[in-house]
């Protein structure tokens, strides 16, 4: 197991990274984890680019333990609604891997103007974006002053219109 070879008493949170291999494969990886967590080597078990069908499956399986987490790409311009809905109703933790879009769309008229309405930056309001949509966003920085940045969003709320008009930048 990965905890002793890291030689940690336990991992907090083990993801499976992918729903590829089929069924049978994905079942058997979840009981995998669940034989972790019931052995104290893994806290958390979660899942990672799940699809509704996906969870669907696992959860038709009668499983021991629930994903807590499902790791996906979300960000205003790919709000994957379908997914995130689904694991907010099933009590699933939508962790938001790339929330900055991987940096492509800081300049976006939408997200600049914004920024600036808010006195902030435009990384600043993608985090606050996934967080007011109930998300925990992975933010991904090399740049000391940057991650700083990122984590500092409590001073500001994007109100309901704006928040409506960053939803809509959904391709």
């Amino acid at each position: 197991m990965s905890a002793k070879k890291s030689g940690l008493g336990y991992i907090d949170l083990f993801l499976l990274h992918s729903p590829y291999g089929g069924k049978e494969a994905r079942l058997e990886s979840w009981r995998a984890v669940e034989d972790a967590i019931e052995a104290g080597e893994v806290k958390t078990g979660g899942v990672s680019n799940y699809g509704v069908k996906h969870l669907k499956e696992l959860m038709a399986s009668k499983p021991r333990v629930l994903p807590a987490v499902n790791q996906v790409e979300v960000h205003p311009f790919n709000t994957r609604t379908e997914i995130t809905s689904f694991c907010q109703e099933n009590n699933i933790v939508v962790e938001a891997y790339a929330p900055l879009v991987r940096a492509l769309r800081m300049k976006h008229p939408t997200i600049v103007s914004l920024a600036e309405k808010y006195s902030c930056t435009p990384a600043q309001l993608l985090v606050r974006w996934s967080l007011q949509h109930g998300y925990v966003p992975l933010p991904k920085s090399v740049n000391k002053e940057r991650i700083v940045a990122n984590a500092a969003i409590g001073g500001f709320e994007i109100g309901q219109e704006d928040m409506s008009k960053m939803d809509g930048l959904d391709e």
